[in-house]
């Protein structure tokens, strides 16, 4: 009996951190809060989970943000979307690789909506195989949308924009100045989901030490 109780601690230790770990890893688009009116850089984190290159990226911008320029990318190129009216309405990046245990980077200025709300970001990653995995589930699910905060505060309006997404990962260095933190995806957000997978192991260790303790402990 104990040793069985031991097993399924260290089992069920072992699929949280996997399971975490999938689900910090998909599409986002930084900052994840910027102020209202305010002209902001945004930049698109693009994340290979398969073991198969991703091949092509397309983002649909959110009704009330107006996406006025792109950073070019070494090695790819990148079709603008637009309605009837002429308006940005999405991006879609192709031409270059993003190999398995690897994530890029793709960048966009935009002026956001002058009242406080929330943006998403519905993306559409390709693989060289052809497979599409869409990230325009709600936050929490297996293939969130990535989400971003508008609030309202001082807006800067000179047409300038220098955020970069928080540094986070082997590569992540490319990215200066960080001035956002991920709010995350989920009801705990990232940050919060990595320090529940620690307290989980915790515990996890600590029942194994007992379940040790007491199965040697003499009867």
């Amino acid at each position: 009996m104990i040793k069985r109780t031991v097993v399924a601690a260290v089992i069920g230790v072992t699929m949280l951190l996997v399971m975490t770990g999938v689900a910090s890893a998909h599409v986002t688009v930084w900052p994840r809060e910027a102020t209202a009116g305010s002209f902001e850089k945004y930049t698109v984190r693009v994340p290979t989970e398969k073991d198969i290159p991703t091949v092509k990226v397309e983002l649909i911008f959110p009704q009330g943000l107006r996406v006025s320029s792109f950073q070019p990318k070494p090695g790819w190129t990148y079709e603008v979307q637009r309605d009837a009216a002429g308006n940005i309405t999405g991006v879609i990046w192709s031409g270059g690789s993003i190999g398995p245990g690897e994530f890029d980077e793709f960048a966009f200025v935009a002026a956001n909506p002058q009242e406080p709300g929330e943006l998403v970001f519905v993306a559409h990653q390709t693989y060289a195989d052809g497979s599409v995995v869409s990230w325009e589930g709600p936050p929490g699910s297996e293939n969130p949308a990535s989400v971003t905060t508008i609030v309202a505060g001082s807006a800067d309006t000179s047409g300038h924009a220098d955020a970069a997404p928080a540094n986070e990962g082997a590569g992540a260095g490319d990215s200066d100045g960080a001035t956002a933190s991920d709010s995350g995806s989920g009801p705990l957000g990232e940050t919060g989901t990595f320090w529940l997978a620690v307290a989980a192991l915790g515990v996890g260790v600590v029942g194994v030490v007992l379940s040790v303790t007491r199965l040697r402990r003499p009867s």
